[in-house]
């Protein structure tokens, strides 16, 4: 009851994240979670320079999937990111230097008439976006990521008690089975480690579309649900091929296994010159965890090469 009370007199996400942030860190001697905007050592503008230049590095140089899985986000976005979101990021010191082991950028978004999301257009509609959690390749750390995963999923369940109407939303390439892996890990990890009611469900899939051909592959859009029982849904299994027309190929294979699910009849908005339709299933039960994807070779031959990685020169005497 105490914390009840403690966790609504928090008057934004930001001290939520950090609560459990610090509660995380306890776990650890020498590796600190922390949301960057609230860490002290990072106020300084040369640190905070300097950190978020690692961060754009970072995910330069941790990615090394296919190119269409993630955008990349160079030091210019990681600021404008940085001024609107939380970041939460995972580090260890070595001296003056700073090892990052782990980020993500929790998004916020709210719908309106005048302004809609176009990938997930639900009107009138707040939420969180928890994509894009990246852990450090070969640090000798585990569990960085489904602990980033902890973190802002414990503390968004929490911020239902200050603000309920709210949806967590998670996003991947139909390929990308690592990206949900690691969603439905990080729930089944909450699940297991500390029994909490925290589980993914497939709600739906947008496609980006210029002058009618497809542009990137089919997205799944999943929900984070909360406190409600958690029901074994049907082992569905995406068993995509390589075809000629690949996005068109691969779109056609989510709508055989979809179909059952009756697949509504797509919102349209624009992102640019890009047309974003979004296709909301009007039976949302398909829970992550009894989702299998099987890429067959459809993400190979688009290999993310990294950019040329910069001279670093830390001087903040």
């Amino acid at each position: 009851m105490m914390k009840e009370k403690f966790f609504r007199r928090c008057m934004n996400s930001y001290q939520l994240f950090t609560y459990e942030c610090e509660r995380v860190s306890a776990r650890y001697d020498d590796v600190k979670f922390c949301v960057l905007q609230c860490e002290s050592k990072f106020q300084n503008m040369d640190h905070l320079a300097e950190v978020i230049m690692d961060i754009s590095e970072f995910y330069n140089e941790n990615w090394l999937g296919n190119a269409d899985y993630i955008h990349i986000p160079d030091a210019k976005t990681v600021w404008e990111n940085y001024l609107k979101y939380p970041i939460i990021m995972a580090y260890r010191e070595d001296g003056d230097e700073i090892e990052i082991l782990g980020v993500t950028t929790i998004k916020f978004f709210q719908n309106t008439h005048g302004q809609v999301n176009p990938y997930y257009p639900i009107p009138d509609k707040k939420y969180f976006e928890v994509t894009g959690i990246l852990a450090k390749q070969n640090s000798g750390i585990k569990n960085i990521g489904k602990h980033i995963y902890e973190i802002v999923l414990e503390a968004l369940k929490k911020y239902k008690l200050i603000l309920p109407d709210f949806d967590v939303i998670f996003v991947a390439d139909c390929r990308n089975y690592m990206s949900i892996n690691g969603a439905k890990g990080g729930a089944k990890y909450l699940r297991d480690s500390i029994e909490e009611k925290i589980f993914g469900n497939i709600i739906g899939f947008y496609t980006l579309k210029n002058q009618d051909e497809l542009v990137e592959a089919p997205t799944f859009v999943a929900k984070f649900c909360f406190d409600e029982n958690y029901v074994q849904s049907e082992e569905i299994t995406f068993d995509f091929q390589n075809s000629p027309h690949l996005f068109q190929g691969l779109l056609e294979n989510l709508i055989a296994n979809l179909s059952s699910k009756g697949i509504g009849p797509g919102i349209k908005n624009y992102d640019g010159n890009d047309v974003v339709t979004y296709y909301e299933l009007e039976n949302q039960s398909i829970n992550l965890d009894n989702v299998t994807i099987i890429p067959n070779g459809t993400e190979l031959g688009n290999d993310r090469i990294p950019w040329p990685t910069r001279k670093r020169v830390r001087n903040h005497e």
